[in-house]
């Protein structure tokens, strides 16, 4: 064969062999990219299952007792174990922006860090791997858990985060990378979402009680304002009956005026239980017409004992006024602030026995607050009541109640006129041995006149 010829032969099987070779290398490409396919299919698969099975066990928490504050750390200890990371932590935005705190977390970093950690601009969604470069953001995320690999999502109107660590990117059979932010905000998405859903419990269980103490607390009034108004009433009835012209009875002159001072004492004391109840019902718009002046505290507390002199006469009750300072000297809405001590007044006389005393004192403590102070020795209450004696239509003993009446408003009437001014109303009670209430004023309120 010429030399010609074994040239051409040559080439062809070069060129064949060039053909063969890109079809063999095309052929490794599209097999190349099969495997990555199936590789990527596979993980989106397994991430899909990952989140419906995180999705499902996180829900099975909102069935639980549990309160908003305790769902963080069953919540992070199923995230760990379908993310298969090394840490997990929640966090919160505090007010203002910029800058969040950890409150809960487990796993690795579960000591992080109480302090704030400062993140100017947070993002939604945020990942790390080998080839991320420390800058300064993923330098503040990385700090948190203090592990170099991590996931985090943010969720702007509620202020919480979560964030996931991994010691290396082969913790979890691959790096972190993009796709992973449906896993994480997912996961984010069902502990805000079983959170508000806890709060609204609470608050329905909240709203719950309130209604079933507000209805207690009109079966109690009603119950109390029945007794209350029947015996007066029933008095007057009585009376009226036996003296309106025709009746079978036949009153004296002595008698019929004994029996009109009966329906007067009665018409009296419905007259007193109306204005208490007419008290209470306009409390709310009466607070914020308070029109403060200062004023002489012995004047005030002279004034107010004198007009309840009268009851303590009948009751055969001494109120007996201590020594005050007079150069003290209180900012205080007078008709109100007479309100509140001739409750507190008239509480101690209608549960004193006749021959015993209460005693009324004012002073200045070091703190600069004045303590207005009404004690007296009779029945007294436990200490556990004293709460409930402070609730409107509330009456600890039924005994007690039908022997000294009421409705139950003086107490509470006196506790929010006294809140209006700024103060507190305190009660110490011990049965058999009385009761002392100290309406305490704050110090703004409080002076020592100087031209004494």
């Amino acid at each position: 064969m010429s030399e010609n010829a074994q040239g051409l032969l040559v080439g062809q099987l070069e060129r064949e062999l060039a053909y063969y070779r890109r079809e063999c290398n095309d052929l490794g490409a599209r097999l190349l990219r099969l495997q990555e396919e199936q590789s990527q299919t596979f993980r989106e698969a397994r991430r899909s299952r990952t989140v419906a099975k995180l999705i499902r066990e996180a829900y099975r928490l909102a069935d639980g007792d549990w309160t908003p504050n305790d769902i963080g750390v069953p919540m992070l200890e199923i995230i760990i174990e379908n993310a298969l990371c090394d840490g997990a932590a929640l966090l919160r935005e505090d007010e203002g922006g910029e800058s969040f705190r950890v409150i809960h977390a487990i796993g690795a970093g579960a000591d992080a860090t109480k302090q704030p950690i400062m993140i100017p601009s947070p993002p939604e969604f945020f990942f790390t791997t080998a080839r991320t470069p420390i800058e300064p953001l993923a330098y503040e995320l990385t700090s948190i858990l203090r592990l170099p690999y991590l996931l985090w999502a943010y969720d702007k109107p509620t202020g919480r985060a979560l964030i996931l660590g991994s010691r290396s990117e082969s913790n979890v059979s691959r790096p972190f990378e993009a796709g992973d932010q449906e896993f994480i905000e997912g996961a984010l998405s069902v502990y805000i979402d079983i959170v508000l859903r806890k709060q609204a419990e609470m608050e329905l269980r909240a709203a719950k009680a309130v209604a079933e103490r507000a209805s207690a607390a009109r079966a109690r009034f009603l119950a109390t304002l029945t007794h209350e108004l029947r015996t007066p009433l029933n008095a007057v009835v009585g009376y009226s009956e036996m003296m309106v012209p025709g009746s079978r009875y036949d009153p004296s002159p002595a008698d019929r005026g004994r029996y009109s001072a009966l329906i007067l004492e009665a018409a009296q004391y419905l007259l007193k239980l109306a204005d208490g109840i007419l008290d209470y019902s306009y409390l709310e718009q009466a607070l914020p017409s308070l029109a403060p002046e200062w004023l002489s505290a012995d004047q005030l507390l002279a004034s107010t004992v004198a007009l309840a002199s009268g009851e303590s006469h009948s009751r055969q009750v001494e109120i007996r006024v201590m020594p005050v300072d007079p150069a003290l000297e209180i900012c205080i809405d007078p008709v109100r602030f007479r309100q509140v001590l001739h409750n507190l007044l008239g509480n101690a006389v209608k549960f004193s026995l006749p021959g015993q005393l209460v005693e009324v004192t004012a002073e200045r403590a070091e703190d600069g607050t004045a303590a207005v102070t009404v004690r007296d020795t009779g029945v007294g209450m436990r200490p556990e009541d004293i709460p409930r004696a402070l609730e409107p239509f509330q009456q600890l003993d039924p005994s007690a109640v039908r022997a000294f009446g009421g409705a139950g408003l003086g107490l509470p009437i006196a506790k929010r006129l006294l809140e209006a001014h700024g103060g507190e109303l305190t009660i110490e009670s011990m049965p058999g041995k009385g009761t002392t209430v100290v309406a305490r004023l704050p110090a703004e309120r409080v002076r020592e006149r100087l031209d004494t």
